[in-house]
This record gives C-alpha cells, structure tokens and sequence, in this order.
C-alpha cells in the first residue's frame, strides 16, 4: 500500500526518536472483496537524521513506518526511506585551496521529505479488523 507523510520531514529539524504522521494513500482492495478507503491515519519514527555540516558534509535522513490505525485496530506497517543531500565535499576542498580558505566553511544540503511524499508499505503482521470497518477520519 502506498502511504503518505502528512507532514514535511528535513534532516536539518528532524531526530532520531522524533514520530511523524501518515495516512493511506489509496484505497485497499481486500482478497475477499472488502474495499478499505483511504485517508486512515498512522505513524512513523524518524530513525537517523544528521545535519548538513562544514567542508561540503551533506544531511542525512532516514525513518520508518510503524502503523495505521482502523479504528481501534492498529496495522502494524514496514517500510523505510532514506536520503541523503548533496555533497559539496570535493568542490569545497578545490575552491578553498584555489582561491580561499573560507571555502572550507561551505555546507552540503539538507535532506527534505516534502510532506505529501509517498512511501510503499507492507503489513507487517496478520491484523483483525472489527467489522464493519470505521470510516476514516476526516481530513484536517
């Protein structure tokens, strides 16, 4: 199933620990017939997240899908996604020894997760849903 962050997420704010929430992204279409809408909402962790630093050092940033709710039912989800920014490291190191050595304090990127981004996830655990299954939630 396709999710999506319902938030934007960047290397440069995030930390490792920090949830985030997700929704479904289109309906689910059970073998037996039953059609799941989407719009249920969940959670993810972000796993890893560091800075852009000096000498060119890109940002890195990677999280995880935990689960979206159905009404009382939690669905346990896996997926991750990761990135990194640009790196500037060798373009920092030729300028600065070139022409300057403020060039060594020149920055990578940050990695950025625009909110709307989509995530493919995966049940991770056989989960029982009550019938019939709660509507989700209205959209804020």
């Amino acid at each position: 199933m396709r999710v999506r962050l319902e938030e934007q997420l960047s290397s440069a704010t995030a930390a490792a620990g920090d949830t985030f929430s997700i929704s479904t992204d289109e309906e689910i279409r059970l073998p037996d017939g039953t059609v799941i809408p989407a719009g249920y909402r969940g959670k993810g962790e972000v796993t890893e997240a560091h800075k852009k630093e000096m000498l060119g050092k890109a940002g890195d940033l990677s999280v995880r899908v935990d689960y979206i709710r159905t009404g009382d039912a939690r669905v346990h989800l896996r997926a991750i996604k990761g990135g990194e920014g640009k790196d500037t490291v060798t373009t920092s190191v030729v300028l600065s020894l070139l022409l300057t050595p403020l060039f060594l304090m020149h920055h990578g990127h940050e990695v950025v997760f625009p909110k709307g981004s989509q995530i493919t996830a995966y049940v991770d655990d056989d989960t029982d849903l009550p019938l019939p299954i709660a509507q989700p939630p209205i959209a804020d």
